[in-house]
């Protein structure tokens, strides 16, 4: 599987803060069956990540998880808040895009006081960019107003939700909320958004699998949505069909 939104990279941000806490927290992905794992840490004006700092962090963590024998892949990206985004050159761009594609992840605002968060969205669109968007389930926003969400989707922007949203980690409202996203096929891949190896740990498929009398036939996207859409969007590419979902259970 390929995760394409963690926070793996020691020392950044509000991931592990040394680097045998990254090391624990790949090796749980990994014997979770996670492949890749993209290293989003957070780019705003909080943790005031530099960008180019990332390469050389993610290269420093890929060399210890290999020394460990750990097989997993560390891919570099970055979580962008969109206050940020207009203070980044286009190198700064070029390095916290999602590996080597044209998709940038934006972070979905988690107050009520988002304001009016789809037009500069639709600004940045606009000039061509390719848009993933974090964990919009969790958003106030658009759980209020979620045909704003479907508005975007239409116009081509991506959704990435949490894992642990599916467990309840973040609440029943947010549970509910994902799993309609789930079922109007307003999701286009399932990142873990990990933290660390304990509190908020990485792991994709069995929230979805355990998810199944809820929705039945999402254990019949899980391939789709945690390895050939997150594939996909890696790349460039346009994302394979997606497989329909089985008769709803009244």
């Amino acid at each position: 599987m390929i995760d394409l939104h963690c926070h793996v990279l020691p020392g950044l941000d509000d991931g592990p803060g040394t680097m045998p806490e990254a090391i624990a927290m790949a090796a749980t992905a990994s014997a979770a069956g996670t492949s890749t794992m993209v290293a989003t840490p957070h780019i705003d004006h909080h943790w005031r990540v530099r960008p180019e700092a990332i390469p050389q962090r993610a290269a420093a963590l890929q060399a210890a998880l290999d020394d460990e024998g750990v097989a997993l892949q560390i891919i570099v990206g970055g979580e962008i808040a969109l206050s940020r985004l207009v203070d980044l050159s286009a190198e700064q761009l070029r390095v916290v895009r999602l590996g080597d594609g044209p998709y940038l992840l934006i972070e979905s605002p988690l107050d009520n006081a988002a304001g009016d968060f789809d037009a500069p969205l639709r600004r940045i669109r606009g000039r061509g960019e390719s848009i993933v968007l974090a964990h919009p389930e969790r958003s106030p926003l658009f759980q209020q107003q979620p045909q704003r969400l479907a508005s975007l989707v239409e116009e081509g922007l991506l959704c990435s939700i949490t894992s642990g949203s599916l467990r309840g980690d973040f609440g029943q409202l947010v549970r509910r909320f994902t799993i309609e996203l789930l079922r109007e096929g307003l999701v286009h891949n399932v990142a873990s958004d990990s933290h660390d190896h304990l509190y908020r740990p990485p792991g994709l498929r069995d929230a979805l699998e355990d998810l199944e009398d809820q929705l039945p036939g999402i254990a019949g996207q899980s391939e789709w949505l945690t390895r050939l859409a997150p594939a996909a969007i890696l790349a460039g590419e346009h994302l394979p069909p997606r497989p329909a979902l089985g008769a709803m259970i009244e």
